[in-house]
């Protein structure tokens, strides 16, 4: 689809192509080792597992190995990524899950990440006000920001996913309160005997994965970032404070 979406800007001499990746392209990965507080040049080691991060990587490459290249025109193709992170707002689904899981046990949300993980999030409006602006500014600094990778970013804060979420829900519904860290051995568990009984019913039904094990190994490694390259670039600013968030 993304070389497609490339070919097409070159047949039809459209100038400028500004991608929206995520940060799943980048990690975390295969060897759950962590990254605290990066930016856009830290080197990340390790294998991209799920499917979606390799499919966002090989799209990142292809839009970035298309800068510079010629349009039917006779012009110059342009273009520019934004990794997005995890994006929260008033319909976010994952909360709306969230929130429906922890009214059936009574308003306890349980969580799985360990004490010392950290991620990053970003309200909705502020990902789509910071591609409103490296639209404008990569036609209007095509130099600067052609070939360049921006995380996405505003004031929410770096801190533990399950602290985050909590806030988010028991501000909406005081009733919702924290309840107990699950072990990573009992959802690694929980996974091999699903599989089991996957391969049991089989023959007769095939119940879909409610999790496995590279997206578990995701959920409990910490993976932030730390950077102001969008605002020096093109003068990035949250349009939504934190509290407005």
């Amino acid at each position: 689809g993304t070389e497609n979406v490339v070919r097409a800007c070159c047949v039809l001499s459209i100038p400028y192509l500004l991608y929206t990746s995520s940060i799943a392209a980048v990690g975390p990965n295969t060897s759950c080792e962590p990254l605290l507080r990066g930016n856009e040049d830290t080197q990340y080691r390790g294998e991209v597992e799920l499917p979606y991060g390799k499919t966002k990587a090989m799209a990142e490459r292809i839009v970035l190995e298309a800068n510079g290249a010629k349009l039917s025109n006779g012009g110059t193709l342009r273009t520019c990524v934004l990794r997005a992170n995890t994006v929260y707002g008033e319909k976010a689904g994952f909360l709306q899950e969230l929130y429906l899981l922890a009214r059936a046990r009574n308003g306890v949300l349980n969580y799985l990440e360990p004490e010392d993980t950290e991620r990053n999030h970003t309200y909705v409006g502020n990902v789509a006000w910071m591609h409103v602006l490296a639209a404008r500014h990569l036609q209007l600094k095509p130099d600067l920001l052609a070939g360049q990778v921006y995380y996405c970013y505003d004031d929410t804060p770096s801190r533990k996913g399950f602290l985050l979420r909590y806030q988010l829900l028991s501000s909406a519904d005081p009733s919702v309160r924290l309840g107990s860290h699950i072990p990573y051995w009992k959802m690694w568990l929980m996974i091999q005997l699903h599989r089991i009984i996957r391969v049991i019913l089989s023959p007769f039904w095939r119940p879909q994965p409610f999790l496995n094990v590279p997206l578990l190994n995701t959920i409990v490694t910490s993976f932030s970032f730390e950077t102001d390259k969008a605002s020096r670039h093109f003068g990035y600013k949250p349009l939504f404070t934190w509290q407005e968030s």
